[in-house]
């Protein structure tokens, strides 16, 4: 019989995790899969973990790989993969029981290059279910994919901006890997693979930009089915100085992308209005960290003189910025008023934490 699914799981120093993880995917009513446990190095007991539990279960495989972050290890899961399809799952996450016999139902039944779902976003505190299309199910041809998803990986239209998490979150704020399915021939005819550079939070995004790009029809879940658990020791979750450099890789990423396979006409002004929504999110991620306010002022002021920012900045009208605090934020960081940045920053985490208190 041949594998329906094969699913991928990066193990990066997850022994904590890894059984309860593994044991949402041996409880899979999609008898037909086999498991790949990618190693990446890890330097706790996670390797010996992998290996026994392929000797206790044969549709487990292990590899063991040295550290280069989960894009490598899922790369290296892809090329080792059996199945029919292929599908994702992090080490620290669960997946629920139907998760790949409904994605590899609505794959075949609509005939789909992939297929995605909703999924939960579970804390400490809640439960939340995280939509990632604004419909219900459906399927996606090639003509609906280059006007209702394919855009939004590049940015936002027109008048947008004030609800941009709200148009296509899969291609945007919700755009993973772990809760979709991915027809393997169709990967591997287009050659689609993660990105061998550490990019940091967008790996995903860009992995399933080549997918929806190269994609003749998607189909979309609108159950969720997958358990995304916060971690507040994953990488993740550390300050990561790496950040802006790599915003700056993505969005150059797009600008070539967007010139080599003349997309213009899905991407007129978008990536610039994209760039526009995420730049108080970056300037956040620094002015409001624990670094020295020495240290804070030159990386906001790197961000604010970046010419890509700069350009994004005074090219799309003020009028088009999302209201409120992003606004005023815009606004400081088009005039280049790093230090009122800054102190800005620190007063809104200084007004979340008395909130939360």
């Amino acid at each position: 019989m041949s594998i329906m699914v094969s699913i991928i799981v990066p193990v990066y120093n997850a022994e904590h995790v890894l059984n309860r993880c593994v044991d949402s995917l041996l409880s899979q009513t999609l008898s037909s899969i086999e498991i790949i446990l990618v190693d990446d190095g890890s330097s706790d007991g996670s390797r010996l973990l992998c290996d026994t539990l392929a000797e206790r279960h044969p549709n487990i495989h292990t590899y063991h790989t040295p550290n280069h972050g989960p894009a490598a290890a899922r790369n290296k899961g892809i090329a080792a993969a059996k199945g029919n399809f292929v599908g994702f799952v992090d080490a620290d996450d669960l997946a629920d029981f139907h998760l790949y016999q409904r994605l590899h139902t609505s794959a075949e039944e609509s005939n789909s290059d992939f297929v995605f779902c909703d999924y939960w976003q579970n804390n400490q505190h809640a439960q939340t279910v995280c939509r990632t299309f604004p419909s219900e199910s459906r399927t996606f041809s090639k003509e609906k994919i280059n006007t209702l998803i394919l855009p939004y990986f590049f940015g936002y239209g027109a008048r947008e901006l004030n609800s941009f998490a709200e148009h296509c979150p899969f291609a945007d704020t919700r755009s993973y890997v772990w809760n979709c399915l991915y027809r393997r021939s169709f990967l591997e005819e287009n050659q689609i693979s993660f990105p061998s550079e550490k990019l940091y939070y967008t790996e995903d995004n860009l992995f399933n930009l080549l997918v929806t790009f190269h994609a003749k029809k998607a189909a979309y879940v609108v159950t969720p089915l997958y358990h995304h658990i916060e971690n507040p020791s994953a990488f993740t979750e550390k300050f990561a100085s790496a950040y802006f450099p790599s915003r700056i890789r993505k969005y150059t990423f797009l600008q070539n992308f967007i010139q080599k396979n003349n997309l213009f006409k899905f991407a007129d002004n978008r990536l610039l209005r994209k760039i526009c929504a995420e730049v108080p999110t970056l300037i956040n991620y620094y002015a409001a960290s624990s670094l020295s306010f020495k240290q804070k002022h030159k990386w906001v002021r790197n961000i604010v003189q970046t010419p890509s920012i700069s350009e994004a900045l005074q090219k799309i009208p003020s009028a088009e910025w999302p209201a409120g605090r992003f606004r005023f934020a815009l606004i400081l960081a088009k005039h280049k008023m790093v230090t009122a940045l800054i102190w800005l920053c620190l007063v809104q985490k200084q007004w979340r934490t008395l909130q939360h208190r």
